[in-house]
């Protein structure tokens, strides 16, 4: 048993890991249920293999590589992470080492000749390296790292050979290690194919330190580290952009195995400028014509997948925000309603603050039924997936504009964090002012008195039309657009500070799940408290000549006036209260959901 095992915890941990061998968790529907006695050589395992399909595997991973290398120069900058003993990672030498892993790769692949700019590494150099490197990887594989010879690489026997490259992990580090080449979303043994499909871009000779820096490589570079749960300003879970799966484009290194076979998620994007010269196999060899098709949209949508992660993240806010509605509802009611009817809940007493939220509870309960309190949560669960479309193109595009225009990169991913920032910027505004309309009149409804819930809807948007037109549908819409900037500023910033606090104080590379979630809530909240005032007055304007909010403004500083006319500076921070209320629940029921969905898309 590894020395830090100490907790039931621990315990779990180790076992989940693989480090200890007493089977606590079920065989999970991802392992594999035959039994099979391991090749004895390589020359049998690839007979499993008919050459169509490795041809079609090692294509799809050729047509991953990039098009243009920049080579270095190889008396010098080959030399770097050489060394034998390990090193720790940072962004900028990630970033060197992924550019020294592409040019050195082409450089194996065109006979060790000096590249041009320009060149693409040659398919017929490319199979020769593949049949090479893959020997090679064999007899790592059995002959250093598989000591029961069993054909896979569990993780005591993973422990052990770090352990003597001078390489020390946790538990779970050691899990996190073994999934990511797995492609897993948890810990198991290894199998030759996967490890033989994860290095196989690796140029370098396979030591352990050598494997664990490429790992980190990988990981370092398709992670933005702060988790699949953001909380917008209205306090509801929306999806990163950055959670999708790593980009396929050229110039990135593969990140996980690539399965035998001709299936659509298997092959790479097709760039179109990229022809199979005399004697090579053409495309429609290892793909269809509708895989193709799919193919020309991977630039912006990053293909099927990401349309999965897309509906993933709809299904998981549709979920949490249905269950997450009343909230939503009580915030409309006290930031509608006269002082004198609910008063105001940031109050000197505490028991009267919790007076007012029960008299406005009781108020839509009494106006409405039980359904009151889901009103206009229909249009808020129709707006994210074009909501979460249109943030998710112009974010891409956006930092594409960056990465070309202002960090001059060839990868989006590596832009600045200030070029992030704006890109987030740029989404958030864009997708504002897309579903903007579908916002107010949700306003509208849940601030209109009494009435039949579904007969509300075409009365209100036509009582709208003719109150303003096509303006009345993009009230406050200023306000809105104001706050995104600082929002995201508050957010990123104080997600950051957390991150780095609990990092030195535990010691740990990176936080784990359940932390980032804290995180997010936490830097979700500040961001909406911060901004608050400007959303209370944007939906102040939204539900103006409703029936519940009758009251008509010139603008958003005429808002400002006569709310601290008639109520202070308390009055800007009604319904704050079920806006944070509601934070953990839609955190902790979207995470959940998320996860969910995405493994029933095998994603």
């Amino acid at each position: 048993m590894p020395q830090d095992v100490h907790s039931k915890r621990d315990v779990f941990d180790a076992t989940y890991a693989g480090s200890i061998t007493r089977p606590l968790l079920p065989p999970l529907r991802s392992d594999s249920r035959t039994k099979r006695n391991p090749p004895r050589s390589l020359r049998d395992y690839q007979g499993s293999e008919t050459e169509h399909e490795r041809k079609a595997r090692l294509r799809a991973l050729w047509l991953s590589l990039p098009q243009n290398v920049t080579d270095h120069n190889p008396k010098v900058d080959t030399q770097e992470g050489h060394s034998a003993a390990y090193q720790p990672l940072t962004k900028e030498r990630a970033q060197r080492l992924r550019d020294l892993y592409e040019s050195e790769l082409a450089r194996e692949c065109n006979g060790h000749q000096w590249l041009f700019q320009g060149a693409v590494v040659d398919w017929e150099g490319f199979l020769k390296y593949a049949e090479s490197k893959e020997e090679e990887l064999w007899k790592v594989f059995h002959n250093d790292l598989d000591l029961d010879g069993n054909g896979m690489l569990d993780a005591t026997e993973l422990q052990h050979a770090l352990t003597s490259a001078g390489i020390e992990l946790d538990s779970k580090t050691l899990a996190d290690f073994m999934a990511f080449l797995t492609s897993s979303t948890h810990s198991r043994p290894i199998s030759f194919p996967e490890f033989r499909d994860f290095l196989l871009l690796l140029p370098r000779t396979p030591s352990v330190s050598e494997i664990f820096q490429y790992y980190e490589v990988c990981k370092y570079l398709g992670d933005d580290g702060r988790g699949s749960a953001r909380v917008n300003m209205e306090g509801d879970v929306s999806l990163s952009a950055e959670d999708r799966p790593p980009a396929k484009h050229h110039g990135r290194i593969a990140q996980g195995p690539i399965e035998s076979g001709t299936g659509s998620e298997a092959s790479p994007p097709i760039s179109r400028d990229m022809e199979p010269t005399d004697g090579q196999i053409s495309v429609s060899d290892v793909i269809g014509e509708g895989e193709e098709e799919e193919e020309e949209h991977e630039t912006w949508l990053g293909g099927s997948m990401a349309l999965k992660f897309l509906f993933a993240g709809g299904v998981a806010g549709a979920v949490s925000r249905t269950c997450t509605a009343p909230f939503d509802r009580l915030k409309i009611y006290l930031i509608t309603r006269k002082v004198d009817n609910v008063g105001s809940w940031m109050i000197p007493t505490r028991s009267h603050g919790v007076t007012v939220i029960a008299n406005a509870m009781r108020g839509i309960y009494l106006e409405s039924g039980l359904l009151g309190f889901w009103i206009g949560n229909g249009l808020n669960v129709v707006k994210i997936f074009p909501e979460s479309a249109i943030k998710f193109l112009s974010y891409e595009a956006s930092k594409r504009m960056f990465a070309r225009y202002w960090d001059h990169v060839d990868d989006s991913r590596d832009i600045s964090g200030i070029s992030r920032f704006m890109a987030g910027g740029i989404g958030g505004i864009t997708s504002q002012l897309a579903i903007y309309p579908i916002e107010t009149v949700k306003t509208q409804l849940q601030s209109t008195s009494g009435g039949q819930i579904r007969t509300m809807l075409a009365p209100t948007m036509r009582r709208m039309w003719a109150d303003g037109g096509v303006r009345a549908y993009y009230r406050g819409l200023a306000a809105g657009l104001i706050g995104v900037f600082p929002y995201s500023a508050i957010d990123m910033s104080t997600f950051e500070a957390l991150k780095l606090a609990y990092i030195k104080a535990s010691g740990k590379e990176e936080p784990g799940v359940l932390a980032l979630l804290a995180f997010g809530s936490v830097s979700g909240s500040v961001g909406a408290t911060s901004v608050y005032p400007i959303n209370l007055v944007r939906t102040r304007l939204q539900a103006s000549g409703s029936s519940g909010h009758p009251q008509r403004y010139t603008g958003v500083w005429d808002v400002a006036q006569k709310t601290y006319a008639e109520e202070g500076w308390r009055g800007f921070y009604r319904g704050l209260a079920p806006t944070l209320a509601k934070v953990i629940p839609a955190v902790s029921i979207s995470y959940v959901v998320y996860e969910h969905t995405k493994r029933r898309l095998g994603v």
